[in-house]
């Protein structure tokens, strides 16, 4: 069967570069961010290079990148091929100059060009990898994150475009998309985002370095990495150029001392989970992902109740049992313990007004039900949940042809509260595993 490949191929050392330098050479070519595989195809003495968008996940390789792989007498080729979208790409340089290209269908003028360029066909060289590339949308082995100048290692399956290097909220339940009527509550519009970044770096920064320095660090942060905070950035760079000492060394810190400290964090942040109201993170996500496998007990007189409920999600966790986090309820969100959430500052004191807005998790335990959790798993608690209820509505009269229409209609109902759920379930995860492969700590903006 004829094999697909999107990739860079260049000769392994020493005739070609080292791995270092060539991940150095893409990050002086590419966006801010970018996923980046390099796998040594050793028995062919290859090396298969992988350059994807950070944001999308697609290729992105450009002329410049090939000819920068290519100087010194170095050769460098990017190869295309789709054999369902009918397209064939080829271009192939040495020492900084196009030597060879070809663009079409795949066809056998094609792969004798290849052939005769590589000194192997394009299937020997699909077989001389790993096998853990299943197309575009996930990451395969070896695969890591370019992340404005710091490379982050990934785990293997990670979601590779959900735009998790940026701060970004998809405006589920945002007060425009909201249904308010005059008899309601006003609706609480508090939301919040996971984001992980180097706990260490932001210590000794505001530590060591003297406040007119951070000035320039902070005062130079895009929006695209500060999101909520960003209002806070030119006061905040304004205050600090003032400052010739380091703010560490101070010894009462003021709120814009939060702010500081808040800035820096996400400034330097790696990786980002998709804000959303702090209601559905705490009482949708954390609880589903907490209940776990409970097996469901329904009264028949509740089960008329539970159909009226928005979706099925909002059925289970009514009657599903939710444990306690470890030391009970939380003061934020009621799924995280008081034990795992804290002030990120390290001047706060336990028990006193907290003024900044974002915080510190403790994530092994989150992570751990992250990782129990996926579509599948979802799936067989909905089915066994699904057929509890529908016992419990219809008793000893239950028709399998019916029943599977009645949850199809009811998962229909549900079907953009599941898909929110697994949306925010894979960002929760991405944060949480890149965090705990890189040493990163995980923080929590507050915000709206």
């Amino acid at each position: 069967m004829a094999q697909d490949l999107t990739a860079i191929l260049l000769p392994q050392p020493p005739r070609g570069l080292n791995p270092d330098t060539i991940v150095n050479i893409v990050a002086q070519n590419v966006p801010p961010t970018a996923w980046v595989r390099l796998s040594p195809l050793e028995k062919l003495d290859i090396q298969q290079l992988e350059v994807m968008d950070g944001q999308t996940g697609l290729p992105a390789v450009s002329p410049a990148l090939l000819v920068a792989l290519s100087q010194n007498g170095g050769k460098a080729m990017f190869v295309h091929v789709n054999h369902q979208g009918k397209q064939s790409l080829l271009h192939a340089f040495e020492d900084g100059i196009e030597v060879g290209s070809f663009t079409g269908e795949p066809s056998d003028e094609f792969l004798a060009e290849f052939q005769k360029l590589v000194g192997h066909s394009v299937d020997d060289v699909v077989a001389a990898d790993d096998g853990t590339r299943m197309g575009f949308g996930q990451a395969a082995t070896r695969t890591a994150a370019l992340v404005r100048g710091r490379l982050l290692m990934v785990p293997p399956g990670t979601p590779t475009g959900l735009g998790s290097f940026v701060f970004h909220d998809r405006g589920f339940d945002t007060p425009s998309s909201l249904i308010i009527t005059g008899d309601d509550e006003p609706a609480d519009t508090t939301r919040a985002a996971l984001f992980a970044f180097d706990g260490n770096l932001i210590h000794q920064a505001f530590g060591q370095v003297p406040g007119s320095q951070l000035s320039q660090v902070i005062g130079g942060a895009p929006e695209e990495v500060l999101g909520p905070l960003m209002e806070l950035r030119d006061p905040t760079a304004k205050a600090l150029a003032q400052q010739q000492l380091p703010l560490g060394q101070a010894k009462d810190h003021p709120a814009w001392h939060t702010h500081t400290f808040e800035l820096l964090a996400l400034s330097h942040a790696g990786v980002f989970a998709g804000g959303d109201t702090v209601k559905f993170l705490d009482q949708k996500l954390l609880a589903i992902l907490a209940i776990g496998d409970a097996t469901p007990i329904i009264d028949a007189d509740d089960a008329e109740d539970l159909e009226e409920l928005p979706s099925v999600l909002d059925a289970m966790i009514e009657v599903l049992p939710c444990p306690k986090p470890p030391g009970g309820y939380g003061p934020l969100l009621e799924n995280i313990g008081p034990e795992e959430i804290g002030a990120l500052v390290p001047w706060a004191k336990p028990g006193q007004p907290y003024d900044g807005a974002v915080f510190l998790l403790k994530p092994d335990r989150l992570l751990e039900l992250a990782r129990s959790f996926d579509a599948n798993r979802l799936g067989q608690r909905l089915e066994r949940f699904c057929r509890a209820l529908y016992s419990a509505k219809m008793g000893d009269d239950v028709q399998e042809e019916a029943y599977l229409q009645w949850r199809s209609d009811w998962e229909q109902k549900s079907q953009k509260d599941i898909e929110r759920l697994l949306l925010a379930w894979a960002e929760f995860r991405v944060v949480l595993e890149i965090a705990a492969q890189n040493r990163l700590n995980v923080g929590l903006a507050v915000y709206g």
